[in-house]
């Protein structure tokens, strides 16, 4: 016999035997059975949801795995998605009305419902009167299985919606024995267990546009005229990345701006902007706010896990890898890992990309990780988690420093690293290194703020990180204008005023290079006064003041030379140089970068010989001399070699080929690019990738490998449509609907030329357009024309 046999009795009594233990219901013994699609209503609509909804409905499908859990950050919107996959399932007439919905309040504070309390609800919604229930817990568990059977055998499956469990425990005796039954659990945690198989949906926070509509919608439902998501949508989409994009908290910003009416979004981006109010903003009346909510998370981690979770956010950057932590925590790393690894089940925690050894916390969960950790500062250690973290990254950054050459001779020897292992962690470690400067000043640690500072300023500089630069130069200028020296101060002003030039903000950087050059000037400080002049020089020339900007270098140059710096000389002497060009005084505006570049390397600065290299290459081409030109391209482009700058070497490699191409050496020009687009893949830089490719493809068409050609202007094509270059794209697009023409794709060229005409309209090139369209008719009538003389294969 098995272990589970039904038979229904006369008068529509039903007998279960289970185990050999027979148990009776006479008719009307217990409740009529409850209707099955026990939902919630579902969402009305499920914004940014469409991948995880369809992954979802697939596992529900016959054949999919049994048990599904959704899991993710308190307020992501898993029950949302949970109870509208489970309606979509029943429409779609896969469980009838057998679609069950618990609520297991698994973070509760009083504590959710017991596993078997689970099964005592479920034999309810089944039909089970109390009084019928088995005593046992295992003879409950026997029954619940043996209704679940009887559905199999009548060849119904069922679907069990879980709601909110906080632990295997709560649903692991749900879990249906027939594998056309489906379990569905919702969950903070992933709920991994040996004993519990199930397929882990994880839900993340919405992207950027479905958060907008999110939160637009939620302000829409209860006044559908409110003119302010339309009006504002800029600040909306601002306030949607204050919240973090997590549902939970775009409709709690919703609901304010529902309950006032009045308030411009604009104003709720400014209130939000407060990271240190944020949260408080974001609380509900109704007590189930975003703090609220992480409240519940956090007061389930065990002491040990928690204080990992308080000092993970003393690092200020996006993320955080296990080096830092173990640094912060003082814990060894095989010991640390554990607690990462459990925080990142609890949803607290993400390990970006996964094995990668870096951990993110979502932003609004950051800022309650903070509250608790200030509020756990002494007892967690966190003053002197401070104080190691940035004595680590100020000594880092001057080791990284000094092995790239960054106004320095660049050093090697036993202990340092190598320039690409420097290189590599500048490049990791960046966004955390700039946020360390303006957390040394919150910190009430200025002098760490400046020591790290000033040692990223030249990497920032020589690397184009433009904003970055910005950033910290603001930085160190807030952390000496109150407590530093005149010097201090007129150092960090020139700092700024060098930034805003990289961010062409010329006006501002006047204001602030003047400022400093009247300190430098009070205080007698001749080589700083120099290097002022230079960099005024600098902005004269950017607002096309080209006679005031000659003037002023030249006494910059005067100056630094009287001093001795020789490496501030060759920077005046590039700046000169590009003076001279303006004015078309070409020979003197190559003898000048001749004699900065050479500067550059006696200096052995390989970052600045570089730079003068190519811009000496610019005035040499311009000059005529195109060979000499080529060939100090290819001198830059083998000195860079020796340091490895990636963002300098895709350009570098560009030019240079696109100048071996005018000098007629193709199959030169195509190794040149192909060396290029392998640094832009690399990088991941779409623009650069199809603007290559494009130029790979030309140079094909030249050869007249027209199946070649034409893939790879597709490929450009493609990718300049998706990063928004109409310009380019119509270059390219004109130039694959030829090839396609002389491939005898007359249709498909058509096409591509039509393309190339929108194109050229969206420009406002009418001249352009119409030739564009000229040519799509000329080849439509082509293909239209029959095809004579060929023999039918």
């Amino acid at each position: 016999m098995t272990a589970e046999q039904h038979a229904r009795a006369s008068g529509s009594a039903r007998i279960t035997q289970i185990a050999g233990d027979q148990i009776n219901y006479a008719p009307g013994a217990g409740p009529a059975p409850r209707a099955g699609l026990g939902l919630p209503e579902a969402p009305p609509v499920l914004v940014g949801r469409d991948g995880p909804a369809e992954e979802l409905t697939a596992l529900l499908a016959d054949g999919g795995p049994t048990v599904a859990v959704v899991s993710g950050l308190a307020g992501v919107g898993k029950s949302a998605l949970a109870v509208a996959t489970a309606h979509r399932a029943a429409e779609l007439g896969w469980f009838g009305d057998r679609v069950f919905f618990l609520r297991l309040r698994g973070y509760a504070p009083g504590g959710g419902v017991s596993g078997p309390e689970a099964v005592r609800e479920m034999l309810r919604q089944l039909g089970i009167r109390d009084t019928d229930v088995p005593e046992s817990q295992d003879g409950r568990a026997a029954l619940y299985r043996g209704l679940l059977a009887e559905y199999a055998g009548a060849g119904q499956r069922v679907l069990i919606v879980a709601d909110d469990a906080g632990e295997v425990a709560q649903v692991r005796d749900l879990v249906p024995a027939h594998p056309g039954h489906r379990l569905l659990v919702t969950s903070r945690h992933r709920l991994v267990h040996r004993d519990f198989a199930a397929r882990v949906v994880p839900l993340g926070e919405l992207a950027p546009g479905p958060a907008a509509e999110l939160l637009a919608g939620a302000v829409l439902r209860t006044w559908p005229q409110d003119p302010r998501p339309a009006a504002e949508p800029a600040a909306l989409a601002e306030v949607a990345a204050q919240c973090g994009r997590l549902p939970l908290a775009l409709t709690v910003a919703g609901a304010l701006l529902a309950g006032d009416p009045g308030l411009p979004v604009t104003e709720l981006a400014a209130q939000l902007a407060d990271a240190r109010t944020r949260l408080s903003t974001l609380d509900s009346e109704l007590d189930d706010g975003v703090r609220a909510a992480f409240d519940l998370s956090y007061g389930r981690l065990p002491e040990d896990q928690g204080r990992v979770f308080r000092l993970l956010t003393v690092n200020p950057g996006p993320d955080c890898s296990t080096m830092y932590a173990v640094l912060l925590t003082g814990e060894v790393s095989s010991v640390l890992r554990p607690k990462l690894a459990a925080l990142v089940r609890a949803s607290l925690l993400a390990e970006e990309p996964v094995g990668s050894g870096r951990w993110r916390m979502h932003d609004l969960v950051r800022l309650y990780a903070r509250e608790r950790g200030e509020e756990c500062a002494e007892q967690d250690g966190r003053e002197a988690a401070v104080g190691t973290l940035l004595g680590y990254l100020v000594v880092q950054a001057e080791v990284a420093r000094h092995v790239l050459g960054l106004d320095v001779p660049p050093a090697s020897g036993p202990g340092l690293p190598s320039m690409e292992e420097a290189r590599n962690w500048l490049g990791a470690e960046r966004a955390l290194l700039v946020a360390a400067v303006g957390f040394a000043i919150e910190s009430g640690r200025p002098e760490a703020a400046v020591e790290l500072g000033t040692r990223l300023m030249s990497y920032l500089q020589i690397y184009r990180y433009g904003q970055d630069e910005l950033t910290v130069a603001r930085r160190l200028l807030t952390a000496v204008e109150d407590r530093g020296s005149a010097e201090e101060v007129g150092g960090r002003l020139y700092d700024l005023g060098l930034a805003l030039l990289g961010v062409d903000e010329p006006e501002e950087a006047e204001s602030s290079l003047t400022r400093a050059l009247a300190v430098f000037r009070e205080k007698s400080l001749r080589m700083l006064e120099g290097k002022a002049l230079n960099q005024l020089g600098s902005v004269y020339a950017a607002t096309e003041r080209w006679a005031e900007a000659e003037q002023l270098k030249l006494e910059a140059l005067q100056i630094l030379r009287e001093e001795g710096i020789r490496h501030a000389e060759g920077t005046v002497l590039s700046g000169l140089a590009r003076i001279y060009e303006q004015a078309g005084r070409l020979d003197d505006a190559i003898t000048a970068m001749r004699q900065s570049a050479a500067l550059m390397k006696a200096l052995d600065d390989p970052h600045r010989e570089v730079s003068a290299l190519n811009s000496l290459a610019d005035v040499l081409w311009r000059a005529g001399r195109l060979e000499e030109s080529a060939a100090v391209r290819e001198r830059a482009v083998d000195t860079h070699r020796g340091f490895g700058n990636r963002r300098q070497a895709a350009p570098m490699l560009s030019a240079l080929a696109g100048s071996l191409v005018e000098l007629g050496r193709d199959q030169d020009a195509k190794r040149r690019y192909e060396e290029a687009l392998d640094v832009v893949v690399e990088e991941g830089d779409l623009h650069r990738q199809g603007m290559i490719l494009g130029n790979l493809g030309l140079l094909h068409g030249r050869a007249e490998r027209l199946e070649q050609a034409h893939e790879l202007l597709e490929r450009a094509c493609a990718l300049l449509a998706e990063v928004g270059d109409p310009s380019s794209e119509a270059a390219f697009s004109s130039a694959l609907a030829l090839t396609l023409h002389a491939l005898d794709r007359h249709a498909e060229a058509a096409d591509v030329f039509e393309r190339a005409a929108a194109l050229h309209a969206e420009l406002g090139d009418p001249e352009q357009e119409a030739v564009a369209r000229a040519a799509a008719a000329d080849l439509r009538r082509r293909a239209a024309r029959p095809r004579r003389g060929r023999r039918r294969s």
